[in-house]
């Protein structure tokens, strides 16, 4: 029954994903990641009446896929500025051409191949789990979505412990031998906590941790906005105090400002920086928040005559960035052109 219960719910997140979010990149990345749960619990339970055999077939894509459709929702989920890139694609098909040659083509046969493909196999599969855990860690102290924030410790426990001890159980336990009934109950019992685990986390009662408030590329104001009418009056203090920070006094060069600096300095809560930022701004990661500020301070040194010499390098690391590559990525994401192609179209060449 948990296995019924949990295979119910991932089918009916996908929808109510679609739903309410429509087709944004990370609502079908959890649509789909959602149909690889809802294919898994199909596909690998072992007391499957007859009649229901059908649906192995239907599903048995999105349980293959299972493992990369859940990696690039969560790198979608906790990277705000992510987008399908080569290597997303390359690491997809390294993994469908590794899946296939193994239980298509080896899984029946004996000897080095065999046990070599398995290996790479199950290190590509270890380096996915390890890999979007990491990224959940990583930009816990950039977010700026308090429910987030902490989604992301809670995920990384329930979703890391399911997925690697399915990945134990399946690499380690399983190979040659059939599971026992307790093993499967288990398995079965953990699969559904996630399931609900997830399936709160990511509908509608939750919107700020899949729904993406900020567009991309939306570059920050020159002034930041009042506080609608109404709001906490003390949200305008602390508004006009981040704003003399932010542009009186170019605090966003300050080296390695963090949330918590920047708290510090305006004499605000940490917590409430981050909301304020995130509900007056729309932004969802503070590092987004100080490239605004900084590409803005690189448009107007580019613009500038005076300046006109002066090495895109040499602004890039007085702006506070460590090499040019950074610099040009997030110069061009919010601008649409490379900074050498904006200053000449600044300064009319």
């Amino acid at each position: 029954m948990a296995r019924y219960g949990a295979t119910g719910l991932f089918l009916m997140m996908a929808m109510l994903v679609v739903r309410d979010y429509g087709l944004q990149l990370r609502s079908v990345l959890a649509a789909l990641a959602a149909l690889s749960g809802a294919g898994y619990g199909i596909c690998t339970y072992l007391f499957l009446p007859q009649e229901a055999v059908p649906l192995q077939f239907l599903f048995l894509p999105f349980c293959i896929m299972g493992p990369v459709l859940v990696w690039l929702f969560s790198l979608s989920l906790f990277q705000d500025d992510f987008k399908l890139g080569p290597l997303h694609w390359a690491g997809t098909l390294l993994y469908f051409g590794l899946n296939q040659l193994f239980f298509s083509v080896l899984y029946d046969t004996s000897g080095m191949a065999r046990d070599t493909v398995f290996v790479i196999y199950s290190i590509l599969r270890f380096g996915l789990i390890v890999h979007m855990l990491f990224v959940a860690w990583q930009g816990r102290d950039d977010d700026l979505l308090c429910e987030r924030r902490r989604f992301r410790s809670f995920y990384i426990v329930a979703v890391g412990v399911t997925i690697s001890t399915i990945f134990v159980r399946e690499t380690f336990l399983l190979q040659g031998s059939v599971p026992d009934i307790m093993s499967s109950f288990f398995h079965s019992v953990l699969f559904f906590l996630l399931a609900v685990f997830v399936f709160w986390h990511t509908t509608k009662a939750n919107t700020d941790i899949l729904l993406n408030t900020r567009a991309p590329g939306a570059m920050a104001k020159a002034v930041i906005p009042a506080a609608p009418e109404g709001n906490d009056p003390a949200d305008q203090i602390d508004l006009d105090e981040i704003q003399r920070l932010m542009s009186a006094e170019n605090y966003y060069l300050k080296p390695g400002l963090t949330v918590a600096g920047l708290a510090e300095a305006a004499k605000v809560p940490e917590h409430r920086l981050r909301r304020l930022i995130n509900s007056h701004l729309g932004y969802r990661n503070f590092s987004a928040f100080l490239n605004d500020f900084r590409i803005e301070a690189a448009k107007q040194s580019l613009a500038d005559t005076d300046k006109r010499h002066v090495p895109v390098l040499t602004i890039a690391m007085d702006l506070g960035y460590g090499s040019l590559g950074p610099f040009n990525r997030a110069f061009k994401e919010r601008t649409g052109q490379t900074p050498t192609e904006y200053r000449r179209a600044s300064l009319g060449g």
